[in-house]
């Protein structure tokens, strides 16, 4: 049998050129020797025949080799092709990281090797839900990759309560937002106020925002800006959780008691008959109230209510028809109550101020203040506890401080002295299942131990209690 060169190398058309065996095969004729009888037209020998069948199965295999590669290279822009259910979880790549600054999703896919066209596609598959252009520095991501570089999922952190999910699925990407599986654990804790309610928390080896829990439960009967005292004492129980085992945040607080001058406030929260939760005391009545105790937390009072007070700038005698906390500038103040601004604006002496009216003839004014929160404007309508403005020094000032004035039927009363009824209590049906949680809560605080025990005779004041703690 016999080969002829030029047939046998002929490329296909379409193919990656490769260099021609004809033309090299050729050449090794033309050089002396190679042909018999001085190449006057005579054939080859069989051994030039099996050199060219070696040749052009050597040729062949070479293009299938170069072919393949060409047509099984993946489409890095379209990953949608791929489908990820069924993959074997040994085969995808799994990273964590945290958002730094400056960084954006970009930044992100390029550092794990993925493309940059995939940002455009995650952005718009996420838009409805989220805006994954917005990173927020710190917040955790978690990514999978595919053995064959095509992104699996991306998990982002959206706060401590969600995380958005984008999965790959045979239709494409799709997204979602998830709440964050935390484990729950139920801590007991005792304290006694020594110096501030934050330095007793941080004793406790717990974190600041367990201080602004509590105090945001007894805010209707407590002003812990002027009526903590020194050996004030408290129990609670909260939800902690954790995320692998790491502590991240509080829950709610289940039940709490404080002991402030020789009096325990309680509060046990409970779900009544209409699904609505809310906090209770022991005698099964809301602790919310039409007013707060006070429009700013953690400050401390530096001017009473008074009808004849030495003013630091006019140097003269003259009314004080409000109670001054002092606070650093910027600090947020609260609406005590809810109702509808009337005037957001400058006042006189006041400087910057907001006047509410509120119910039953009640009407509070906030003074000094460096600026208004946003929407706070004359008309529109605040709930209780909303931020409407921030502590400052304007008009006649010596240095930042919020004048709380309140007003009933239009006279001047002192916010200190103001008693407001206890809330309408639960419905009788709810009572027993109510009273039962509350005794639960009731025996488990009379066997925790206080942190300082031996500064506790009783539940009185003992020694220096009456010490204002500031």
């Amino acid at each position: 049998m016999r080969f002829r060169a030029s047939n046998l190398f002929r490329e296909p058309a379409g193919t990656l050129a490769t260099p021609s065996a004809e033309r090299i095969l050729m050449s090794f004729f033309s050089k002396p020797g190679l042909r018999k009888n001085g190449g006057q037209g005579k054939k080859p020998v069989w051994w030039i025949n099996l050199f060219l069948a070696v040749s052009a199965f050597y040729a062949g295999w070479l293009h299938h080799r170069s072919g393949s590669a060409v047509s099984t290279r993946p489409d890095q822009k379209s990953t949608s092709a791929v489908s990820a259910p069924g993959l074997s979880d040994s085969l995808v790549e799994r990273f964590t990281g945290q958002i730094e600054r400056n960084m954006t999703l970009s930044d992100v896919l390029s550092s794990y090797d993925l493309p940059s066209e995939l940002m455009q596609q995650l952005v718009a598959t996420t838009k409805p839900i989220y805006d994954l252009k917005k990173l927020l520095v710190g917040n955790r991501f978690e990514l999978e990759r595919l053995p064959d570089g095509t992104l699996k999922q991306f998990l982002y952190e959206v706060d401590l309560d969600k995380n958005l999910k984008v999965y790959l699925t045979d239709e494409g990407y799709k997204a979602a937002l998830e709440p964050i599986q935390y484990q729950t654990r139920v801590a007991l804790l005792a304290g006694t106020i020594q110096n501030s309610l934050f330095q007793t928390i941080a004793e406790l080896k717990e974190r600041d925002q367990l201080a602004l829990d509590l105090s945001e439960i007894f805010s209707w009967d407590l002003d812990f800006s002027s009526e903590l005292r020194r050996s004030d004492h408290f129990k609670l129980a909260v939800e902690k959780r954790y995320l692998d085992g790491n502590f991240v945040k509080y829950g709610r607080i289940l039940a709490a008691e404080f002991a402030n001058r020789g009096r325990v406030y309680s509060a046990f929260y409970f779900t009544d008959g209409a699904a609505q939760g809310g906090y209770y005391n022991a005698a099964g009545q809301s602790l919310k109230r039409d007013f707060l105790r006070a429009p700013i937390k953690f400050s401390r009072i530096t001017s009473a209510f008074s009808r004849r007070r030495f003013h630091p700038l006019l140097k003269e005698f003259r009314p004080h028809m409000g109670v001054d906390y002092a606070a650093a500038a910027g600090t947020p103040v609260f609406s005590a109550g809810s109702g509808r601004v009337r005037l957001a604006g400058w006042r006189g002496g006041l400087g910057r101020s907001i006047e509410i009216e509120h119910r039953n003839g009640l009407s509070t004014m906030y003074g000094h203040l460096s600026r208004f929160a946003n929407g706070i404007r004359s008309g529109v309508v605040v709930r209780q506890g909303q931020v409407i403005g921030y502590v400052g020094a304007s008009g006649l000032a010596t240095g930042p401080h919020l004048d709380y004035r309140v007003m009933r039927k239009g006279r001047f009363v002192n916010p200190i002295s103001i008693k407001f009824h206890p809330s309408t209590p639960l419905d009788a049906e709810c009572m027993a299942d109510f009273n039962s949680q509350k005794e639960k809560w009731q025996s488990r605080f009379a066997s925790l131990e206080f942190a300082h025990p031996s500064l506790l005779a009783s539940a009185k004041l003992v020694g220096d209690s009456h010490r204002r703690v500031r």
